[in-house]
C-alpha cells in the first residue's frame, strides 16, 4: 500500500499520487494494521454479539428442559410416597399447593379419559370399522372434565365450610396441598380405568372408576372434616359434623346435580347422534 504525504490519498500502485501528483511512499505495517482492525472491530463485534445470543438462548432453553425434569421427578416422588402411606397427605403444607392442585387436576382428566377411551372403543367395535374416526375427543372429554370439576368443587366446598365451621386457622392452600394428597390413591384408580377403557374391559374401567368417584367425592370429604375437627377438640362434636357434610353435600347435589347431569346427557346424546349406526 502508497501514501501520499501532501494529501494522505492512499493507493496500490504507481509513483505519483493521482490526487495532487506528488510523490508515493509506501505505507509503514502499524499503519496497515490498525486500519484493517478499524475496519474489523465492527464486523467482530456482531459477530460475538450473534454467537452471546445464540449461547444465552441455548442455556435458556437447557435450564428449562432441567427445571421441567426436576419438577417431574419431585412430583413422582411425591406420588409414590403418599401411595405407600395416604396418611402423609395430612402433613402437607403450603409448599405442596401446587402438587395437591396438579393432583385435583389430574383425578379430573383421568376420569374423562377413562370413560372417553371406553365409550369410544366400544363405538369403534360396534361399527366393524366402518369409520375410521372415533367420538369427537374435546366435545366429549371437556364435558366430562367439566363435570368432574363441578364434583370436586361441590364435595371440597362442603368440607370447607364445615372446617371453617370448627374453627380451623390454616390457611386455604394448606387445606388444598392436604385435600389434593388425599386423592392421590383415587387417581392412581382412575388411571388403571384408562388403561381399562383403551383394553375396551367393562370390568377394568368401570369398578376401579366407581371405587374411585365414590370414596373421593364422598367418604373423604368426610373423613377430612372428622380429622380436621378432631385437632381442634378431640372430645367435640367430630362425628356430627361428618355427618353434616354428607348431609351438605347431598343437598347441593340435588340443588344442582340434576340440572347439570341433565344437560350433560343431552350433550353427549346430541354426540352419539351425530354417528351413524
Amino acid at each position: 500500500m502508497l501514501i501520499c504525504p501532501k494529501c494522505n490519498n492512499q493507493q496500490e500502485s504507481g509513483k505519483f499520487c493521482g490526487v495532487c501528483g506528488g510523490t508515493l511512499q509506501p505505507v509503514q505495517n502499524s499503519e496497515v494494521s490498525g486500519n484493517e482492525s478499524i475496519k474489523q472491530a465492527p464486523v467482530n463485534s456482531t459477530v460475538n454479539q450473534a454467537a452471546a445470543t445464540v449461547t444465552n438462548q441455548q442455556q435458556q432453553g437447557q435450564q428449562t428442559t432441567t427445571a421441567l425434569k426436576s419438577g417431574l421427578a419431585q412430583y413422582w416422588a411425591y406420588f409414590l410416597s403418599l401411595i405407600k402411606n395416604p396418611t402423609q397427605a395430612f402433613n402437607s403444607n403450603e409448599n405442596h399447593f401446587v402438587n395437591g392442585l396438579v393432583t385435583l387436576v389430574l383425578f379430573a382428566i383421568t376420569f374423562s379419559l377413562s370413560l372417553y377411551l371406553l365409550a369410544n372403543s366400544f363405538m369403534k367395535a360396534a361399527l366393524g370399522g366402518f369409520m375410521s374416526t372415533g367420538l369427537p375427543f374435546f366435545a366429549v372429554n371437556s364435558r366430562l372434565v367439566f363435570v368432574a370439576i363441578i364434583a370436586l368443587v361441590i364435595s371440597f366446598g362442603s368440607a370447607f365450610i364445615m372446617i371453617k365451621t370448627v374453627k380451623n386457622q390454616e390457611s386455604f392452600k394448606a387445606i388444598i396441598a392436604q385435600y389434593g394428597s388425599l386423592f392421590v390413591p383415587f387417581t392412581a384408580l382412575n388411571i388403571i380405568a384408562m388403561v381399562g377403557g383403551i383394553m375396551a374391559s367393562i370390568q377394568l374401567t368401570v369398578f376401579p372408576l366407581v371405587l374411585s368417584t365414590s370414596l373421593s367425592l364422598v367418604f373423604l370429604p368426610v373423613l377430612f372434616v372428622y380429622e380436621k375437627a378432631s385437632k381442634i377438640n378431640n372430645q367435640g362434636q367430630k362425628v356430627y359434623f361428618a355427618f353434616a357434610t354428607i348431609l351438605l353435600i347431598s343437598l347441593i347435589y340435588y340443588i344442582f346435580g340434576e340440572s347439570i347431569l341433565t344437560n350433560m346427557v343431552e350433550d353427549l346424546e346430541r354426540n352419539f347422534n351425530s354417528f351413524p349406526f
